[in-house]
């Protein structure tokens, strides 16, 4: 089948590459982007990628080759770096981000257009865990981890067999809590950050160098 046949390609491409491909995942709105973005910066240079308050705003996977990525202590780490969008379920999906593409001014077709691209795009995500080395989990730090959507994610990456690493996003907010999220995931390297403020993002990028080869 055609599908099949991309899918095939796709991972030729990929196995040709020597870069660790690492994916940026999480649910809507935790900061997926926003990190991406702050790699970009520090470490390429340039404005990024689109960042917006709406729900589902990255609808399509985003990629940039050959990053990079330098820690504090002097470890290097070149990246292919994938902002995939935010992983919801389809009942979550097709209720909260319409009524959310609605209440944002988006009129009804456009909204209906978006909410199908976003369906694509969460498919698109999932399929390419089987496509990636290594995946930055990109949690709110002011919402339980506890959630069927962050159960799913993280035990298809393992199934995978990729290397995960949780960032622990929002601390600057005063509901926060990464504490919860380093209990509930104890198995798995847990960093504390805030993409808005910067803070931990050197403690971050030790991380990735340290646990993503």
């Amino acid at each position: 089948m055609p599908h099949r046949r991309f899918l095939r390609w796709i991972k030729r491409m990929f196995q040709l590459r020597k870069n660790v491909r690492v994916g940026i995942y999480g649910p809507p709105n935790s900061g997926k982007t926003s990190l991406a973005n702050k790699i970009i910066v520090d470490f390429v240079g340039g404005a990024g990628w689109k960042v917006s308050d709406i729900r589902h705003e990255t609808r399509r996977i985003q990629q940039m080759e050959e990053v990079v990525l330098k820690s504090p202590s002097g470890k290097k780490l070149e990246i292919d770096l994938f902002d995939m969008p935010g992983i919801s379920t389809k009942k979550g999906l097709h209720t909260d981000a319409f009524e959310e593409f609605i209440s944002s001014g988006i009129d009804e077709k456009e909204a209906r257009k978006r909410l199908m691209e976003a369906t694509n795009g969460i498919a698109s995500a999932v399929r390419f865990m089987r496509m990636i080395d290594s995946a930055i989990v990109v949690l709110d730090s002011t919402e339980s981890p506890y959630t069927k959507v962050n159960s799913l994610l993280l035990g298809v990456l393992k199934s995978n067999n990729v290397k995960v690493i949780v960032a622990a996003n929002k601390i600057d907010l005063p509901h926060s809590d990464p504490g919860r999220v380093k209990k509930a995931l104890q198995k798995m390297p847990v960093v504390p950050i805030s993409c808005k403020e910067g803070t931990n993002l050197d403690q971050l990028y030790e991380a990735i160098a340290e646990h993503l080869r």
